[in-house]
């Protein structure tokens, strides 16, 4: 069990792929309700932080058809099982898959409309490096959603510490989140929770 859940950090090799179909199914609740929070136009060019297998790419795809996705991930087996599951939607040239890191993603300054971060930060080796870098190639007036069904608040991370060790998270606050976010220049930062559950998802804007 523990060779698993030490998948979610990078996922490589056979047991890599289940563990991204497993979040392919188990994610798609949690990333549903996260999405309800941003409006995303048809004509947004976006980003999705953390791919992994792919899905939340295909979904972003749907709500804006008439530009384009982006996936990074710096897991290569990653990046390849999401290329298979967008195939079709990058033979159209609607979708590309980029093996890279949050902290230094290649793209240029002011490229997308909408950044989005579900399940991931807690891998990410500088927060604060990440969400700089994040804000540097989003449009001014761009929206960062950083969507996460855990949280550090003294009673979830107590009650799961086994799976959060095992899974080689890196929690931090809500609060921590919002400091850090308008420490490096995002505005108007927003918090939502989901009523007895952990869930959160947090929606800032490029000044």
């Amino acid at each position: 069990m523990f060779g698993l859940m030490d998948q979610f950090r990078r996922p490589t090799g056979r047991r890599g792929r289940f563990v991204a179909a497993l979040m392919n199914r188990g994610h798609k609740p949690l990333t549903l309700w996260g999405l309800t929070h941003v409006k995303i136009e048809p004509d947004y060019v976006i980003l999705d932080v953390g791919c992994g297998g792919g899905k939340t790419v295909s979904r972003l795809a749907d709500k804006a058809p008439l530009r384009k996705v982006f996936g990074i991930d710096y897991s290569a087996d990653m990046v390849e099982y999401s290329k298979k599951l967008n195939k079709k939607l990058i033979a159209e040239d609607r979708v590309e898959i980029i093996e890279s890191s949050v902290e230094k993603t290649g793209f240029s300054d002011d490229f997308f409309d909408l950044v989005t971060a579900i399940e991931t930060y807690y891998f990410w080796p500088s927060f604060s490096d990440a969400v700089q870098e994040i804000r540097r190639v989003l449009k001014p007036g761009g929206h960062f959603l950083m969507v996460n069904e855990m949280v550090k608040d003294g009673v979830y991370d107590v009650r799961a510490a086994k799976t959060i060790e095992q899974a080689h998270v890196d929690l931090i606050s809500l609060d921590e989140i919002r400091n850090t976010l308008e420490a490096v220049g995002f505005e108007d930062v927003q918090i939502f929770t989901k009523s007895e559950s952990p869930w959160n998802a947090v929606l800032s804007k490029k000044h």
